[in-house]
């Protein structure tokens, strides 16, 4: 059956309120919180750690967040159509994030407990998160319409923390026609699951986006070694970000590092996610990869300069 195209790009993966809070050192140790880390906690605790921040931190950004959510924005403000696979709660806070995704296709959104939610914390200039997953954990196979799923070019993959959504990614990767290419963004959270959990994604990926020490947790090797590895698994091309240092990307015959530019740093969450949109988009317009990667580098570098997504593209009319 040939299916219609309304989409290029559908995103599938978490999305979460971000709610990113200044504390002093003396509220981080009471909180039990390192710089540099992600704590995943049940919702349960959520009330109690939101009130001692709501009047002890200092708000500094409410917004939509998520790894896949952010892509999908930055995608539809760079004029891709994109669309969106995940699940919301029936919150205000589900709202919240429904009016947040902008132009991004909302039909494959579910609605149903309680809202995912990020509480990013900055600690002297150094950040942690406090990650609740809440609904975005309930996603099964049977929430998946995977005609909705087939009506694009690429499926871009990102992380949940639990089993159901992580097999349901997998179910829906089995089932949609050869010809849809995957990009898959694992995060730390689908590193650490280790490689043999994740062959079923990367035998079907064709642009795979670690970070580096993703790499290096995968395949128990250095990231250049380890990316080689990789790429006899399945994906095409190999892009390893790697913070200020830039980017490097390996295919079978390429391989070649481009640099990031300076940028004064006031929050690098979602740079990656940013990152992946300005590569996949340039990569559709039918760009070399390694103008892709320039394109990604340069929007990436933009976004750290703010807040959230105060520094994302710039919205594009859509062709």
């Amino acid at each position: 059956m040939k299916v219609k195209k309304d989409l290029q790009v559908i995103c599938f993966g978490a999305i979460n309120l971000d709610l990113i809070f200044e504390i002093d050192e003396e509220l981080a140790l009471r909180l039990d919180i390192q710089t540099g880390y992600e704590y995943f906690k049940d919702e349960k605790e959520l009330d109690s750690i939101l009130y001692i921040l709501q009047h002890e931190g200092t708000l500094r950004h409410k917004g939509g967040g998520g790894s896949a959510a952010n892509t999908a924005v930055a995608l539809s403000r760079l004029g891709t159509k994109t669309g969106f696979i995940g699940k919301v709660g029936e919150d205000k806070e589900g709202d919240f994030l429904l009016e947040s995704l902008e132009d991004v296709d909302k039909k494959g959104i579910g609605r149903g407990g309680r809202s995912g939610m990020a509480l990013c914390l900055l600690i002297k200039g150094e950040r942690s998160i406090i990650i609740f997953s809440n609904t975005n954990d309930t996603i099964g196979i049977d929430d998946i319409d995977r005609y909705y799923a087939e009506s694009c070019d690429i499926i871009h993959l990102t992380s949940f923390a639990g089993d159901s959504s992580f097999n349901a990614q997998k179910y829906l990767l089995s089932k949609i026609r050869p010809e849809i290419k995957v990009s898959f963004d694992p995060g730390i959270l689908y590193a650490k699951r280790g490689i043999d959990a994740l062959l079923p994604i990367l035998r079907r990926t064709d642009i795979f986006f670690p970070e580096k020490k993703e790499i290096e947790i995968l395949t128990k090797k250095t990231w250049k070694d380890g990316a080689l590895e990789i790429l006899k698994i399945g994906p095409k091309v190999i892009v390893c970000t790697m913070g200020e240092e830039g980017s490097h990307i390996v295919t079978a015959d390429n391989d070649f590092h481009i640099d990031a530019p300076k940028a004064p740093v006031v929050d690098t969450t979602g740079a990656g996610d940013v990152y992946a949109a300005g590569f996949i988009a340039s990569y559709l317009n039918r760009k070399s990869l390694k103008e892709s990667a320039i394109d990604a580098t340069t929007l990436a570098s933009r976004s750290i300069t703010g807040f959230g997504r105060g520094k994302y593209p710039e919205y594009k009319v859509k062709g």
